[in-house]
């Protein structure tokens, strides 16, 4: 019964993710004033955006109850006492992450609160894929602490994810601070820098975003920009670095699931850096901002399964 509940739980928490992207994008993330109750009501006020929200925060209540309910067998059922701590770091996590979407809205879309409220929303995710693989492929055995002595796949893992972490901050970052919206070209930040692409001017909705007397070109010149920028510079080079130690370690394994996991990376990473520069052209359009989210929470996914295969066995 356990493992289906944490199947259930992770297959949740994936779209979750994005679902959430897509509440703020819409300008739905304060549609309703206060928290957890909408307007003070029970049964919100009428509203698309207001649906967004509520449906948002409904499909959280409904993973955080699985969770509760993955807690209260784990620790009823002797046969799981090796998985308590797990399921209770993802009590943890999901209560945490219920007090930080809180926050959110009491302090009106914070920027560091929403780019904590994304990564904790991306750890649980790891912690559920995590406990998943456990559940369905692992035997009866207790992990050691031996498993930490593994070698090459799990060191590479975990460099990974954290190299991958440090892309989604910057990534939150600048969607929290609404600085995706401020360059228009790649790779340069506006249109009139060299060898720079762009699809539409520097104005939203007709507003022109850059005072006449700025001359733009490549290098940014506002605070936005700047997050802009940096975001693209984080999410080039570590996205590169993924590539490469992907194929120099993940392609070539005898295990095939890593070898699959690593085919999974590659291709999730060279279609995040061609959607991240659509969504920059573009001047994030919904669909492809939210679909940028959900493959860097696909990469977690697969990133969380190497891991999860690599804590045991030997290389």
């Amino acid at each position: 019964m356990l493992k289906w509940i944490s199947l259930l739980a992770t297959v949740i928490t994936w779209p979750l993710i994005a679902f959430g992207a897509i509440v703020r994008l819409k300008g739905a993330g304060l549609a309703c004033p206060d928290w957890p109750l909408c307007y003070g009501q029970v049964i919100p006020p009428p509203g698309f955006e207001i649906l967004l929200e509520v449906g948002h925060r409904f499909v959280a209540v409904v993973l955080g109850l699985c969770i509760i309910l993955m807690v209260w067998v784990s620790f009823r059922n002797k046969s799981y006492n090796q998985y308590k701590t797990i399921m209770a770091s993802c009590l943890g996590l999901v209560l945490f992450q219920g007090f930080l979407g809180g926050l959110t809205v009491i302090y009106q879309l914070w920027p560091p609160i929403v780019v904590a409220h994304l990564i904790g929303g991306n750890l649980l995710l790891a912690v559920l894929v995590y406990s998943t693989y456990r559940l369905f492929v692992e035997d009866e055995q207790v992990f050691t602490r031996k498993a930490w002595k593994n070698t090459k796949i799990l060191k590479q893992s975990s460099i990974l994810g954290i190299i991958l972490l440090l892309i989604i901050i910057s990534g939150g970052a600048n969607s929290s601070t609404y600085s995706g919206y401020a360059c228009e070209a790649f790779p340069g930040c506006h249109a009139t820098s060299p060898f720079s692409f762009v699809t539409e001017k520097s104005t939203i909705d007709g507003e022109q975003l850059i005072p006449d007397e700025v001359e733009p070109g490549f290098f940014p010149f506002f605070q936005n920009e700047w997050i802009h920028m940096i975001h693209r510079l984080i999410a080039i080079i570590g996205g590169f670095y993924l590539i490469f130690i992907v194929v120099r370690n993940f392609i070539t394994h005898p295990k095939s699931l890593h070898r699959w996991v690593g085919i999974a990376i590659l291709v999730g990473v060279s279609l995040e850096i061609v959607v991240g520069i659509l969504n920059a052209i573009y001047r994030v359009p919904v669909p492809v901002s939210a679909l940028h989210t959900a493959i860097a929470s696909s990469l977690v996914v697969f990133l969380s399964l190497s891991f999860a295969k690599s804590f045991r066995e030997r290389d």
